[in-house]
């Protein structure tokens, strides 16, 4: 028997406003997430993300298409009907009730027995790790620890899928980074099906099984990670996810999706193209780390270094190119390294057997 969906959203579209003000703001959007699958809604501010959880949740309604949980069409259900929990940016917490309280609060709406609360609660506090700090008010507490309290409250009724709608966003750097470990772990050790909405694209590298690539409204892309950032579907995915470089040539030759493509800016690349035909005009997509520094005329595009920037872990080159274009290279700071590059010079730029790909704008 073929698995169900956890999640399964079928040709699903949210129209807000009416005659010349309605905006869509989910358009006939379609997606299957797995059971037991971190899934990362990804995109910019005001691209649907946000819409489609609280229609996922029941916040919302859709206009058209279904929304069904397992096998079970819940689009016109009420959110207290679904088995759904949803943690937003703001915690929510209840400031007069004590940690383990607030764990708690949520069975104990449901009517569940004080014996399974006290040992729910206990369950909740080891897995988030803060069996010490049961009995602290809110207020007391950190904001990572805050976090963690909003997701044992969320987890404890034991959801079918927990929603997340940027619940990183308010922490600092450090914690963040430190938050996105213990989110992948509390979702792998759970095994609920989590569905995480950001903006942030290292949050959705770090974290996702799968990502869907947002764009007003639309679905532009979904897939794993290392395919969302190694084969983009066009140049929006590759503009937003990573840094690219995107050079302007003419396809001299293509066969086996594989291209010759000459480039504007000079040189020649050869590049992965799906259905390229010879004489059409493209644009190559390059990550910045699949490229080195060479002597000028050793590499397949030439150029003048126009600044050269220290990151710690490596070091980007702005190299100024042919007909105005400009590409990034970023080299790896390994130990030992040192580079004798000075801005103003002339290099030549090696494109890595692969790297450079034919994409749709």
């Amino acid at each position: 028997m073929k698995d169900v969906p956890s999640i399964d959203l079928r040709a699903v579209t949210k129209i807000f406003g009416h005659a010349e003000q309605a905006v869509a703001a989910v358009e006939n959007v379609s997606l299957a997430i797995r059971n037991n699958e971190f899934f990362t809604l990804l995109g910019p501010s005001g691209c649907g993300k946000t819409t489609l959880l609280r229609l996922i949740a029941g916040f919302e309604f859709p206009t058209k298409g279904e929304i069904f949980l397992a096998d079970k069409n819940v689009g016109a259900m009420p959110p207290f009907k679904r088995p759904i929990n949803t943690v937003f940016q703001n915690y929510a917490l209840f400031p007069h009730l004590s940690v383990a309280e607030n764990i708690g609060f949520g069975l104990k709406m449901l009517g569940k027995p004080q014996s399974e609360i006290t040992a729910r609660v206990s369950e909740m506090l080891k897995l988030v790790r803060m069996e010490e700090l049961s009995k602290r008010q809110i207020s007391q507490i950190s904001g990572g620890q805050q976090q963690r309290v909003a997701l044992a409250r969320a987890l404890a009724p034991r959801p079918q899928v927990l929603l997340l709608d940027e619940p990183l966003s308010a922490l600092d750097f450090k914690l963040r980074k430190e938050m996105q470990i213990e989110l992948k772990r509390l979702q792998s050790e759970t095994g609920i099906t989590f569905i995480f909405v950001t903006h942030d694209q290292e949050e959705a590298l770090t974290m996702s099984d799968r990502i869907a690539v947002m764009s007003q409204g639309r679905v532009l892309q979904v897939g794993s990670p290392r395919e969302i950032y190694d084969a983009p579907a066009n140049r929006f995915v590759a503009d937003f996810i990573g840094e690219s470089n995107f050079l302007q040539g003419r396809v001299t030759a293509a066969s086996d999706n594989r291209a010759e493509v000459a480039l504007v800016a000079g040189g020649n690349v050869t590049a992965t193209a799906l259905g390229a035909r010879k004489d059409q005009n493209v644009t190559i997509v390059l990550r910045p780390e699949h490229a080195r520094l060479a002597n000028t005329n050793a590499g397949q595009i030439n150029g003048k270094i126009t600044d050269i920037v220290y990151f710690g872990t490596d070091t980007h080159f702005q190299i100024a190119l042919g007909h105005g274009e400009n590409f990034t290279l970023r080299q790896q700071n390994k130990p030992g390294f040192q580079h004798s590059h000075k801005i103003g010079a002339d290099v030549g730029i090696l494109i890595e057997p692969g790297a450079a790909r034919v994409i749709a704008d």
